[in-house]
């Protein structure tokens, strides 16, 4: 079955663009055919899987009808960026055209999406599972019943997963409140750490799947719980 994942959140810098990766990369280790589209002006994934040197056509060029093409990350994983700040109104008509034509081709489809872009709603709407990133802080956690808001309908939000946590006590406390508030359908990870390992695996441009020490072992173990919901 083809689904369309959307890693979302209202405030930047929340790790969207790393998270999209571990996830896809590892649907591409089990077999799978997956494509990104990001919706980051910046362009992390390509520093994040080591491809820094690439210059890809974006989404925008596909949508004005010429060939952008597929930049290939790992085999059978591919990414789109796109390169402005909005869309022209009569190229949103075409994109859910395109994630149709992309759907026929690709068994997952993950957008990497920021808050700001004009096709936001649009990334919402197609989305089959939404996995929302977050810090443990009261602005960000904030943003979260926001976001639910805006979501129909609620069960396509399958994961919320705190990131780059410290481990003083008031994010203990927002923590424990996520607990208590988050419905027991969607999955609340563990928090995943600010650790070098990571900022290690970001320099080398690997996934945490292309390391076999205990630090990358406990991250691949949460990233395989929320695979097991998508």
């Amino acid at each position: 079955m083809n689904k369309v994942v959307l890693i979302k959140a209202n405030k930047g810098g929340v790790g969207k663009s790393w998270i999209t990766l571990q996830l896809a990369h590892k649907m591409v280790i089990d077999g799978k055919k997956v494509i990104i589209i990001t919706s980051d002006s910046q362009n992390n994934i390509l520093d994040f899987s080591g491809n820094a040197s690439l210059t890809p056509l974006g989404l925008d060029e596909w949508l004005k009808g010429e060939n952008g093409g597929f930049t290939e990350l790992r085999k059978n994983l591919y990414y789109i960026p796109f390169n402005s700040t909005m869309l022209e109104e009569e190229l949103e008509v075409k994109f859910e055209s395109f994630m149709n034509v992309l759907k026929s081709e690709f068994d997952y489809i993950f957008i990497d999406s920021t808050p700001v872009l004009n096709l936001d709603k649009k990334f919402i709407e197609l989305a089959d599972e939404v996995v929302i990133p977050t810090f443990l802080d009261n602005v960000t956690i904030g943003s979260i019943a926001t976001l639910m808001e805006q979501i129909e309908p609620k069960n396509k939000v399958k994961a919320i997963i705190p990131n780059r946590a410290g481990r003083n006590k008031i994010e203990k406390e927002y923590y424990e409140n996520l607990k208590d508030t988050v419905s027991q359908n969607i999955l609340l990870t563990v928090p995943i750490r600010q650790s070098t390992f990571i900022s290690k695996a970001i320099d080398d441009g690997k996934t945490i799947w292309e390391y076999r020490a205990k630090k990358a072992r406990t991250l691949q173990k949460l990233f395989l719980q929320i695979l097991e919901v998508l």
